[in-house]
């Protein structure tokens, strides 16, 4: 009864699930549904929209204006008091340019653009970020789900077990001590089969969240077997200095601050303003707002301003002067832990992989080893004791089997995302 009471708790948890999810198409799903992305993507287009001539102050900038102006008035004459009612009515276009100012226009658009395009090194950074972290999940929930099947296959030698025990004890071939302890060791795999159930289920609606799918979205991840590659460290140090995201944004607001500097600097120069007004003039007696007989004016300016003193700007001079060596710094400490970075990472990969490899080896001996004493136990030659460690012995090897395996496929993903090829190759 109690055999029939954990299968059905189970099964539904692990049958009923037939929608297969493959790594790939889960990484297609978090770069069109991750919530993270479509709001990166959505500051980016907006920082793209601010990068516009207008916005930078090089486009000439053009007013209407129209008013009217009614006066009912009482004059005082010799002849006594007059009642005057007129309406002056104007209407024009005014322009304005501003030809130079130091050439702090030109750098006001180039300084937006680079603010665009730190945007979009963001919006790379969140990308990135959500991929590592649904192969992270995904993995998790492979090696769970993994696990889940080992767990299975040793509750079914223990229920195997279980009943030989049982059958030889109701036969008086042995005692009830070793039914008792394989009852035992059954129902502990019962209940580790049940928690990683529910481990794996919990590690579904984390996935599910990455992926911007509704958590009771169900279920199974596919397996995933490919070649791991094969890397040479320089040349991989030299990809990331023109590939890795963070790197690239430390060029961006160096060069951000490179353009500061140079506003300040364009401060200190003169600014020539060009002016221009069509306009139209008309005043009509009583409440008229006609412009039929109106009058026709056109003006024009040139002019010239030219700060010859500020004490506050040579001080934000040097500040910009100071802020533009601390981002030469900055620049340089990223490149250095770019470079440490790809180190630990490549050395982390091949540990992995030469971990991989040992782990391989020890699955084939704890099989060959489970193999004899399972033989051995049914012959009576070795003890339950000795053929449970044996039994859980094969599955911790399966266990770090798995976590070698998938640890090695996140080393080589970080890697990626170091040397920016995160998108290419995953």
């Amino acid at each position: 009864m109690k055999k029939l009471i954990v299968l059905t708790m189970i099964l539904p948890l692990l049958v009923m699930a037939e929608k297969r999810l493959t790594f790939e198409q889960a990484m297609k799903v978090a770069l069109e549904q991750n919530i993270g992305i479509q709001q990166a993507g959505n500051n980016t287009e907006v920082s793209r929209n601010n990068a516009s001539l207008a916005n930078a102050g090089l486009i000439p900038r053009v007013d209407l204006s129209a008013s009217t102006t009614y006066t009912d008035a009482t004059l005082q004459t010799a002849g006594g008091e007059v009642a005057s009612t007129t309406t002056r009515n104007t209407s024009g276009l005014n322009a304005s340019y501003t030809l130079f100012r130091g050439m702090q226009g030109v750098n006001n658009y180039k300084l937006l653009k680079s603010q665009a395009t730190a945007t979009e090194l963001r919006q790379e950074l969140v990308v990135e970020s959500t991929l590592i972290q649904a192969s992270q999940s995904y993995f998790n929930l492979l090696m769970i789900y993994d696990n889940l099947n080992i767990l299975k296959e040793q509750m079914d030698v223990s229920r195997d077990r279980l009943e030989q025990a049982l059958d030889k004890n109701a036969r008086g071939m042995s005692s009830s001590l070793q039914a008792l302890a394989a009852q035992v060791d059954f129902d502990n795999d019962s209940t580790s089969v049940l928690e990683a159930s529910h481990s794996f289920s919990e590690a579904k609606q984390s996935l599910n969240l990455i992926l911007g799918w509704d958590l009771d979205e169900d279920y199974i991840p596919v397996k995933v077997e490919r070649e791991f590659g094969e890397y040479d460290l320089g040349q991989m140090e030299a990809i990331s200095l023109t590939g890795n995201t963070t790197y690239l944004l430390s060029l961006n607001s160096e060069d951000q601050t490179n353009l500061s500097y140079k506003n300040s600097i364009g401060s200190l120069l003169p600014t020539v303003n060009l002016t221009g007004s069509y306009g139209l003039q008309q005043v009509n007696s009583d409440f008229d707002l006609g412009l039929d007989n109106a009058d026709l004016s056109l003006t024009s300016g040139l002019s010239l301003s030219w700060n010859l003193f500020d004490g506050r700007k040579s001080k934000s001079i040097q500040s910009a002067k100071i802020l533009q060596k601390n981002s030469e710094l900055d620049a340089l400490d990223a490149k250095r832990q770019v470079t440490k970075d790809v180190e630990s990472a490549y050395r982390s990969y091949v540990k992995s992989l030469q971990v991989l490899e040992l782990k391989q080896t020890s699955l084939a001996s704890a099989k060959m080893n489970f193999e004899q004493t399972r033989e051995y136990f049914n012959l009576g030659q070795v003890s339950s004791t000795q053929f449970r460690e044996s039994q859980l012995n094969l599955s911790r090897v399966k266990s770090s089997l798995i976590q070698a395996k998938y640890s090695a496929y996140l080393d080589e993903i970080l890697l990626w995302q170091l040397t920016g090829e995160i998108l290419e190759r995953i």
